[in-house]
């Protein structure tokens, strides 16, 4: 099975039909549980043996991502039958499993059988007296979160603060980078993650490509010298704590609200963006969001929307894939499509690239790391010969 190890810093708090927000489900021989964060179960119920769980969305309509995450236990040593039920969608996540909600590996394609135009999928589960954890990906959590922004506010010229709260109170953080900066107002770069909460393979590479710029390599210190680095890796507390498949707690779908602000978690990007109007406090160069799909890619502005910011986004994929020919990675040039999202405000707004950052739902994790590593090398390398210009 294929490992899916997470190296950063990880802590992790972990007949009769059952229909709950997120039900927990006991059986007796066998108990379907949902007491950690980023669990969901809709419902749960015996047929003949097997076990049948309920997967809805938060909302309707909803994107197609639908998230679920259970630990199931027994009281012996046995393979059950468990069938997810969709009510909205397709199956989409491929099955990952653990025995300790940190490491990680794909489910055997063995054990996966998809029926009714993959909106049943059955799983057949090695259960025991010890707690199976199985998710639509991965868990990444709100306090994995936490622990990785302390340890790199832990580098002297990194802040951590509390940006604002989230719908349902949660602190939403900002890291951000000071210094003697060599102009009388820094050049800036602002990072943006996990707006949608099932997008766990843009957190793998959002992490690594802030510790690619926030080292100490030499390119990273001649960078930091000119740029200063405002980074929110996750937006979306609640969604990510509630297992939602798209949205916040309002049942608003963020990465459409930005226009529009009417969440408390959009409202406070408007307030840090408006910091760079009219560069009052220095020219903003380049945003980038982080995100998941289907395979990696990025998604920029189209030469029609914007010729430097198309060139940037050109030149920028051009030198990733020369040193990076062996990865999958696609370029969407866009036109702006006027969705109120975060590319199509910031673009409109400061007249700067602004990109979708997406990696492939199981695109290999070695490889979002190569990639994340890449990308924040030949970003710095482009943004410091626009600054120096």
């Amino acid at each position: 099975m294929k490992s899916l190890l997470i190296s950063v810093l990880i802590l992790f708090v972990t007949g009769q039909m059952a229909l709950a927000k997120n039900a927990t489900c006991d059986f007796g021989a066998v108990k379907f549980l949902t007491d950690f964060p980023t669990a969901r179960i809709n419902g749960c119920e015996e047929k003949s043996g097997d076990y049948h769980l309920y997967i809805s969305p938060e909302t309707k309509p909803v994107n197609p991502s639908p998230w679920y995450g259970f630990k199931v236990i027994s009281d012996k040593k046995r393979t059950i039958n468990v069938y997810l039920n969709y009510t909205y969608a397709k199956h989409r996540y491929w099955p990952k499993v653990s025995r300790d909600g940190l490491r990680w590996s794909t489910l055997d394609a063995r054990k996966i059988t998809r029926y009714n135009e993959d909106r049943k999928v059955r799983l057949k589960l090695a259960v025991d007296d010890k707690p199976l954890w199985v998710s639509a990906q991965e868990i990444f959590n709100n306090q994995q979160y936490d622990l990785w922004s302390q340890h790199m506010a832990g580098k002297d010229f990194v802040d951590r603060r509390v940006l604002g709260k989230s719908v349902e109170g949660r602190p939403i953080y900002k890291l951000e980078t000071t210094g003697n900066w060599q102009a009388d107002k820094p050049a800036n770069l602002l990072l943006v993650g996990r707006q949608h909460p099932p997008e766990v393979t843009g957190a793998l590479a959002l992490l690594p490509f802030v510790e690619t710029i926030l080292s100490d390599s030499r390119l990273a210190r001649r960078f930091r010298d000119k740029f200063r680095i405002i980074i929110v890796p996750n937006l979306n507390p609640d969604g990510v704590f509630n297992g939602n498949w798209r949205m916040n707690a309002n049942g608003r779908d963020l990465n459409r609200d930005w226009g529009p602000f009417t969440q408390p978690e959009t409202r406070l990007m408007r307030t840090e963006l408006d910091r760079f109007r009219d560069e009052k406090d220095g020219k903003l160069y380049l945003m980038l969001d982080f995100h998941s799909t289907y395979e990696n890619l990025i998604y920029t502005q189209s030469t029609e929307d914007s010729p430097d910011s198309a060139r940037f986004a050109r030149d920028w994929y051009g030198a990733i894939k020369k040193r990076l020919p062996d990865i999958a990675f696609k370029h969407d040039p866009r036109h702006n499509t006027k969705l109120p999202t975060s590319k199509g405000y910031v673009h409109k707004t400061f007249g700067v690239p602004a990109i979708t950052y997406e990696m492939g739902d199981e695109s290999d994790r070695g490889e979002i790391r190569r990639l994340a590593n890449v990308a924040a090398e030949e970003m710095m390398k482009i943004l410091l010969g626009a600054f120096e210009e």
